[in-house]
């Protein structure tokens, strides 16, 4: 009888619990996956995201890959191109910069909060406000970047040598894989990219925005100790880590796809 009675009003608490989980599922499969913004670097396009872009996609993920090549790349026009974007998305999105994209988002998070949900750097410039890329590299004894680049004084660009380029940012790709990205290569005006736009003072961003460091050990452009350093300069949410060149999704685009996928769920789940 005792047993019974319990048992009696056991029941519909624990039919009530089974209703709110199964509730609680119900929402997480309908909530929509992030969106992915992926920032390319110096000499880079929108091409360099190629085998990446599939990966994610296949996950379920929205993937966005903005192109700003060649003339005109000039930081703050840049973040400039990249910021429109932002404000037509409905939903704060993940932003991913590698290498000196991680420059842009630094400056996008600064102008476009509300739209941000997440920074990723990949292999990128997490630079202290006032310190520049050749500051946190001057002990990098592994970089080949300054002996892989060719100024042409009379255009005023600068190119990276194609005869260096696997080395410099490929020499874990495949050759196929390398050559094809060397061929697409292009050249960028001698401007610094840290430079701003007249009148335009710094800016920081008014919340907190999770950020994240994928740092790649077998990196030849930017060394992993010029990595580590800016983590310790600047505070990350979690770091990851491949054992990787310089362009991961060339090299372990499954990898790093599942890597971009715990981030996400990492982010979610808080």
């Amino acid at each position: 009888m005792y047993n019974d009675s319990i048992r009696n009003l056991m029941l519909p608490a624990l039919a009530t619990l089974l209703l709110m989980l199964n509730e609680s599922c119900n929402i997480m499969k309908q909530r929509p996956k992030d969106t992915f913004v992926l920032v390319h670097g110096g000499f880079h396009g929108a091409w360099c995201w190629d085998k990446l872009k599939p990966l994610m996609e296949k996950k379920g993920f929205r993937v966005i890959t903005p192109d700003h090549t060649g003339q005109g790349k000039e930081l703050y026009h840049y973040t400039d191109n990249i910021g429109a974007l932002l404000e037509k998305q409905e939903r704060p999105v993940m932003l991913l910069g590698h290498s000196s994209g991680g420059m842009v988002i630094t400056e996008l998070a600064k102008k476009y909060p509300g739209k941000i949900k997440g920074l990723i750097y990949l292999s990128a410039f997490l630079l202290p406000e006032g310190m520049s890329p050749p500051e946190i590299m001057r002990n990098d004894t592994v970089s080949l970047m300054s002996s892989s680049l060719i100024t042409d004084e009379s255009n005023g660009t600068i190119s990276v040598d194609k005869k260096k380029a696997k080395q410099l940012f490929y020499a874990d790709c495949e050759d196929a894989i390398a050559q094809w990205a060397i061929d697409r290569l292009s050249p960028e005006p001698v401007v610094p990219m840290g430079n701003k736009k007249p009148g335009q003072k710094n800016m920081v961003s008014p919340q907190p925005i999770p950020r994240f460091y994928i740092e790649t050990l077998n990196d030849n452009a930017l060394g992993i100790s010029s990595q580590r350093h800016m983590q310790t300069l600047s505070s990350c949410d979690k770091i990851y880590t491949l054992s990787s060149g310089h362009s991961p999704f060339l090299s372990q685009p499954a990898k790093l796809a599942t890597v971009l996928t715990e981030i996400s769920d990492f982010i979610n789940e808080k």
